[in-house]
């Protein structure tokens, strides 16, 4: 019998989540380092070793230091980053996130919402952090039928409402958004510059947060060119696309 926050194995794509709600026969499942959402049944998960967890949390770690070297080849003193406004459905992911920012000295307020409740309280956090760059993100799922229609999609509905919300007052300011499996094209249509997942496949925790500091050092008259990260990003140009931005990065003279 398994528990809330029990940690296992999802047989369908051997990836790791957490036990969120439990409602037999379903058991809601919440990746431990993707952005998805699993509904299943008992007979489509397994126990894993504490080991095997370990080693999870360790490639994490690595990921996050390769990461941190890329970017701090282009650590500048007389540079200013983008400021970044974090949002995420899931608090643990938003610290991880947070922590990379701070490694690469980028400025990143961060804030935990549901991701239903974000359209909310957007233009009141924008005005009192006046970002650059806004990431909008947490956990999605798309549930196999009609990809076009958001009624198939967990959370990507509410993502629009943020972005729409957002492109009403603010038209300068770059946005990411979207996680696992999310209406990319919908996405883009409503006015990201960024988001998951043009494949419909799983978004790493730190996807959405290496995006946002590609953004945030790339000089603002220099088109963000991501060819260079492509292999940091879980899955590559299947999980995150996006259109022509310039970067958020100015000099101080």
């Amino acid at each position: 019998m398994y528990e809330i926050s029990d940690i296992v194995q999802y047989k369908k794509d051997g990836n790791i989540y957490t036990i969120k709600k439990i409602a037999i026969p379903f058991y809601t499942l919440y990746g431990i380092n993707n952005r998805s959402i699993v509904v299943c049944e008992e007979k489509d998960i397994d126990k894993i070793s504490n080991d095997e967890i370990k080693h999870i949390y360790n490639k994490d770690e690595n990921k996050k230091k390769r990461v941190v070297n890329l970017f701090k080849t282009r650590k500048n003193n007389t540079a200013l980053f983008g400021r970044v406004l974090h949002i995420d459905g899931d608090e643990e992911f938003l610290n991880k996130c947070l922590n990379l920012y701070q490694d690469l000295g980028i400025y990143a307020y961060g804030v935990a919402l549901n991701e239903k409740d974000i359209y909310q309280h957007i233009e009141k956090i924008i005005l009192e952090i006046t970002p650059d760059i806004i990431v909008f993100t947490g956990h999605d799922q798309f549930y196999g039928d009609d990809i076009k229609s958001l009624d198939n999609y967990e959370n990507s509905q509410y993502f629009i409402k943020a972005i729409r919300k957002v492109r009403k007052h603010f038209l300068d300011v770059v946005i990411i958004a979207g996680a696992c499996s999310s209406h990319f094209e919908a996405l883009i249509g409503s006015g990201a510059n960024f988001a998951s997942s043009p494949k419909r496949v799983n978004t790493h925790t730190y996807d959405p947060a290496i995006c946002a500091i590609k953004v945030a050092t790339t000089p603002y008259d220099q088109r963000v060119d991501f060819k260079n990260i492509y292999k940091y990003i879980e899955n590559g140009k299947d999980a995150i696309g996006g259109v022509e931005t310039n970067g958020k990065m100015r000099l101080l003279m």
